[in-house]
């Protein structure tokens, strides 16, 4: 799937990715109840609802997402992306000049799986393996990867059985402005460990995964594969 070298140089972007997890302190943080309430609302409803509870929703500059391209165990630097879009086209450019290529970026919020959409630009884009990598906590990293067995298709498919479950945390990180605004699923360690359990008890079917967990104050990793 990767080499260890490939592996090593992608486990080594733990200690710089941006993560929401190096300003716990000042993210407004709603519980899901609220989230719930405000799922019928129109936006500006929401809004005010928002303002009315007292927190001030995170501008989108903190939305931050590093990308990578792993091409016959070199590591380039894509870039940083606001907003959690990386551009098809800037993939294109890097994968045009690799044959068999790992795509790894980064997620802000502690969830190291890779979403629907993420998966969608695989499948479109058409590289091998897909990985994710983001913080759980000031001392530990996650990055799964994900090499499917037929096709992306099938491991799609069978995200969105799950999908519904993963987002269901007990509390939501507020992003947005006066015009605009979304919640983003923020997981204690409980929700992320049942939710990692359950992605690759599903998705194994599908795919070959990887399984990192970097300790990063002791500077260590641990891999497990799953096939």
């Amino acid at each position: 799937m990767i080499s260890e070298d490939g592996v090593a140089l992608m486990v080594s972007t733990a200690y710089s990715i941006p993560s929401l997890i190096d300003i716990i302190d000042i993210l407004p943080i709603v519980d899901r109840n609220h989230v719930i309430r405000m799922i019928d609302m129109f936006i500006d409803e929401a809004i005010m609802y928002i303002k009315n509870l007292g927190v001030k929703p995170l501008s989108t500059k903190y939305i931050k997402e590093d990308a990578y391209i792993l091409c016959n165990d070199l590591l380039n630097y894509i870039g940083e992306f606001e907003g959690g879009f990386i551009p098809q086209p800037t993939i294109l450019k890097y994968i045009s000049r690799c044959g068999k290529a790992a795509i790894l970026h980064s997620h802000p919020i502690p969830m190291p799986i890779p979403t629907i959409e993420d998966l969608m630009s695989s499948y479109q884009i058409g590289y091998n393996v897909e990985c994710v990598i983001s913080k759980s906590s000031d001392c530990l990293a996650v990055m799964i990867c994900l090499e499917p067995l037929e096709s992306w298709k099938d491991t799609i498919s069978a995200l969105y059985g799950i999908d519904n479950y993963i987002l269901k945390s007990i509390n939501y990180i507020v992003v947005g402005d006066d015009s605009q605004i979304e919640f983003l699923p923020f997981p204690n360690t409980t929700e992320q460990n049942n939710i990692i359990q359950l992605f690759i008890e599903t998705i194994t079917k599908y795919a070959k995964i990887l399984y990192a967990r970097i300790d990063l104050v002791k500077q260590v990793y641990d891999v497990e594969i799953f096939n």
